[in-house]
């Protein structure tokens, strides 16, 4: 899909068939979502630009993400995307003329949407790097809201850890498992969204650097502000990125701690009942013999004396068991 946008960020979409595409003017944005090699062919030709193509845009090296072609800048940079309530990154590119900007991506964004929102009823941009800083802007807004939610989340784990209010599931072990495996399960959540948010923000910090080193005359010194904001922004959501991720480990190894904790609780309640049960076995085998010369056997109150001396030597093992603290 190809939309068109004017200094006042007023959307125009274009007809998916239309065989050729003409730039209104005054354009100073093209943005591309999932666009097919037809589209791609048109905004080359409208533009005299050459755009980045899929497999392009997946490189990771930095050679390949930022390129210089003349006087046009191609930039690519890893973005948080939510697919189905999780969290990926996928690759978004930009390309930098002297009078437009052209965004490639393969899926809509929610701090794309945001920006174009953001705009109605805002004094006209001059210029297409305007408006590559106000997509950069509205990325790192919307990841900024991304990582808060994963603190937020991480914090309630925290609680769900360390708090009292499921010391009555130490007596439910299927309940406690089933807790303990949802507390692994959001801290590896919580660990793959800040493993995305550190790509990203990684990606954002060259593309700001190569931004103002290699923009050339079209970055002016309020561009350059701008710039410098947004690489305090980026490198104060990399300082909070660290954070979370520590928190992550931290979680882990204090749930995983739990864990071997139950499962000692398990084995050592079934030592207790192994040790508790050696000697009524010991007891009932004895009689169980039936030898003739055994005169309990022919007593009249054998019965009684020998399920008593079963219960005493239940009694006695776990008496003493709980004198030495074992539960």
């Amino acid at each position: 899909m190809i939309t068109l946008y004017d200094s006042a960020v007023r959307p125009r979409e274009v007809a998916t068939h239309a065989p050729t595409l003409a730039l209104p003017q005054g354009t100073l944005w093209v943005d591309l979502i999932d666009p097919s090699d037809d589209e791609d062919a048109r905004v080359e030709r409208a533009t005299n630009l050459v755009l980045p193509r899929a497999q392009q845009l997946a490189e990771i090296e930095t050679s390949s993400r930022l390129v210089v072609e003349g006087d046009v800048l191609l930039m690519s940079t890893p973005v948080l995307y939510r697919e189905e309530g999780e969290l990926h990154t996928i690759p978004v590119g930009f390309v930098l003329g002297q009078h437009l900007v052209v965004t490639v991506r393969a899926h809509a964004l929610k701090s794309f949407a945001d920006y174009v929102e953001g705009r109605r009823g805002a004094l006209a941009l001059e210029g297409p790097v305007d408006v590559l800083l106000g997509l950069l802007d509205s990325i790192i807004a919307r990841m900024a809201d991304g990582m808060e939610a994963v603190g937020a989340e991480l914090d309630c784990v925290s609680r769900e850890i360390f708090g009292l209010s499921h010391a009555e599931d130490r007596h439910k072990p299927v309940r406690t498992e089933r807790r303990l495996s949802n507390t692994l399960q959001t801290i590896g959540r919580g660990g793959d969204t800040t493993s995305h948010a550190r790509d990203s923000l990684l990606g954002l910090n060259r593309l700001l650097t190569f931004l103002a080193t290699k923009g050339g005359d079209r970055i002016t010194p309020d561009h350059r502000e701008r710039i410098e904001v947004l690489r305090q922004d980026v490198a104060a959501l990399g300082d909070y990125e660290t954070r979370l991720t520590d928190k992550v480990q931290f979680l882990l190894d204090s749930t995983l701690g739990f864990v071997n904790i139950e499962q000692n609780r398990t084995f050592k309640l079934l030592t207790i009942a192994s040790v508790i049960g050696i000697p009524p076995t010991f007891v009932v085998g004895l009689y169980g013999m039936n030898f003739k010369n055994m005169p309990e056997l022919d007593w009249h109150y054998g019965y009684q004396w020998g399920l008593s001396l079963t219960l005493i030597s239940i009694v006695v093992p776990v008496v003493w068991l709980k004198v030495k603290g074992w539960f």
